[in-house]
């Protein structure tokens, strides 16, 4: 299925390509979420009309990614959780346990943004995080896992 792209998808494309992906991709990810739009001769047209709104747009989305990770640079967080004498936790520190302490630290990130490439964390110690805040920019932070006194 052939569509034409609203804005950069990471792995994809960049804002104007026409790229084929399997309907499925289209139909229930890329075209609800307004990344996409059907390659039909309309809808090309209407894209070329909109391309300079669009460009702006994105303009605009890259600096204020580029903002954000500025903020996050260098910053450090801790999560205390419940660990073993072993240094094992009980259960485990995730997306959602990393963007709920960095809002609360006053740098808003949501649990999407945060790539755990080799999974949730289970033991105690130092670990560098991937914040993904735009497809170009990502910013790294280090999270410590300390076990409860």
């Amino acid at each position: 299925m052939q569509i034409i792209l609203l804005q950069k998808v990471q792995n994809l494309g960049d804002l104007g390509e026409i790229v084929n992906v399997k309907p499925g991709f289209a139909r229930n990810y890329l075209i609800p979420q307004g990344k996409a739009a059907m390659a039909t001769e309309d809808n090309i047209k209407s894209f070329e009309a909109r391309k300079a709104e669009l460009e702006a747009q994105a303009k605009e989305s890259l600096a204020a990614a580029q903002a954000r990770a500025e903020s996050l640079e260098g910053l450090e967080i801790t999560i205390v959780g419940n660990a073993s004498p072993e240094g094992k936790l009980y259960g485990s520190i995730g997306p959602r346990e990393i963007a709920d302490k960095l809002t609360e630290s006053g740098f808003p990130v949501d649990k999407s943004e945060v790539v755990m490439s080799d999974g949730p964390f289970r033991q105690l110690g130092e670990y560098e995080i991937t914040i993904n805040l735009h497809p170009d920019v990502d910013s790294v932070i280090k999270l410590k896992v300390e076990g409860e006194e």
